[in-house]
């Protein structure tokens, strides 16, 4: 397919979102399978409410999720011996989490690479978004709830678009049309939905945030579709978002999503901000490195994730050799517990969207040390959500994975391999009615 074509394409996807804006949410609605997931999350303070208690609930994360299922993930042939081979694996992924007491699932829900998305949903959105419904309806039937993380900055759009990463920011480019056209899709298809426990809007965005991109490589030429040539090989400073710009941005998209959908609760998806933060907004684009005090990275941290953001992000690995940088060199879990006070503070409920350990990794270390005292400090700060990194995903697999990257030996491939971790969070779940079984 030549790239005027692909474009042609992309943008008619686009354009055709407004017609959808309506009709999903009452097709989702009128093929909805019985389920015990019942109400809306709702916010008291720095507690979550559900049907009138608290709740506080453990997940887990499955990255590829919906990409698998519908078998469009890019590592697919990889790891999976055919498509329904890994539909199969997904479905055996919302079953293993109901059987050891799983609250939710949190997955990437854009449509991956640009490869991925035009397979399915430039080419045929009505069945790309039939497949998702079946996908919820698993859930829904294991009485599983799902934490949707959009894709918003990170997505294929701006690939497709041929614009820069930070065209998002700006209305009247194809980008920003397209990234608001999918998420007005979502979110009116499932906005009456109690599986969806919340909305989030990116992974990780603030990781980026005053880091210069010029000269950095760009995604390679085999993410995109046969045809299309990716229109750079390398990043420009124009690709780089500012910190002012991240929080602009999330600002604006929940507004976006709250109007759509008055239901449901919007996080961003953060892990954190950097530790030298404040001399990154200073130095931009030339940085000069100064460590940030911890009052300022706290102070920083807050300030990244606004209001109307509902509920506070952070993402947490522990690692009992490493210390951290701010703070004159903390501890890792005493860092972990001045950010969840810090963040506590401000009055919002806190999700640990990603909770893992790499130093032993989990699959080294199956009586789980690093994520059980991580799981005691967010029981005795009251955080409310947590989601273990990660569940059911090969690609973070030991003997799957070339040594050197991230994520090696983290996937739990089954519950019952960590007998003790799984009947603890089963029962933090049933202690807090967020079993799978609705008790």
């Amino acid at each position: 397919m030549q790239k005027t074509t692909m474009v042609l394409l992309f943008a008619l996807s686009v354009t055709g979102c407004r017609s959808l804006q309506k009709a999903p949410a009452g097709d989702a609605g009128n093929r909805r399978a019985k389920s015990s997931v019942t109400g809306f999350v709702t916010t008291r303070g720095t507690r979550l409410i559900l049907n009138g208690r608290e709740y506080r609930a453990i997940g887990v994360n499955v990255p590829h999720f919906p990409q698998a299922y519908m078998g469009t993930w890019h590592h697919l042939h990889q790891f999976y011996a055919s498509p329904e081979d890994a539909r199969l694996a997904m479905v055996e992924a919302v079953a293993d989490a109901q059987r050891h007491g799983i609250a939710f699932i949190r997955f990437f829900a854009s449509p991956g690479y640009p490869k991925g998305t035009a397979a399915l949903y430039l080419k045929d959105k009505g069945e790309y978004w039939r497949q998702m419904d079946a996908l919820f309806d698993v859930c829904r039937e294991h009485g599983v709830r799902l934490v949707p993380s959009l894709g918003c900055l990170f997505g294929p759009w701006f690939e497709l678009s041929g614009e820069p990463r930070t065209a998002v920011l700006r209305p009247g480019t194809k980008t920003h049309a397209a990234v608001y056209g999918y998420v007005r899709e979502f979110v009116s298809r499932y906005r009456d939905d109690p599986v969806v426990l919340m909305w989030e809007i990116e992974n990780e965005a603030f990781l980026t945030a005053d880091v210069n991109m010029a000269g950095r490589r760009a995604k390679p030429a085999g993410v995109y579709p046969p045809g299309f040539k990716p229109i750079r090989k390398t990043y420009g400073t124009e690709d780089s978002f500012r910190f002012d710009d991240l929080v602009r941005f999330y600002q604006e998209m929940a507004t976006f999503i709250k109007g759509i959908d008055p239901n449901h609760l919007v996080t961003s998806g953060d892990s954190r901000v950097r530790e030298e933060s404040v001399c990154r907004r200073q130095t931009f684009p030339h940085f000069k490195w100064r460590q940030d005090t911890l009052a300022e990275h706290l102070a920083q941290f807050i300030e990244s994730q606004p209001r109307p953001l509902d509920v506070f992000s952070i993402h947490y690995y522990v690692n009992f050799n490493k210390q951290r940088k701010v703070g004159g060199g903390m501890n890792n879990l005493d860092y972990f517990r001045a950010v969840l006070r810090a963040l506590h503070a401000d009055g919002r409920p806190i999700f640990v969207g990603e909770l893992g350990q790499n130093d032993p990794c989990i699959q080294r270390d199956p009586a789980a040390r690093g994520i059980n005292a991580a799981l005691d400090m967010i029981e005795q700060e009251n955080v409310s959500l947590a989601a273990l990194w990660v569940w059911h995903f090969p690609w973070h697999d030991l003997n799957r994975r070339k040594p050197g990257n991230n994520g090696v030996g983290m996937n739990l491939a089954a519950g019952d391999k960590f007998p003790a971790l799984m009947r603890r969070i089963a029962a933090f779940n049933r202690r807090f009615g967020s079993l799978p079984s609705g008790e």
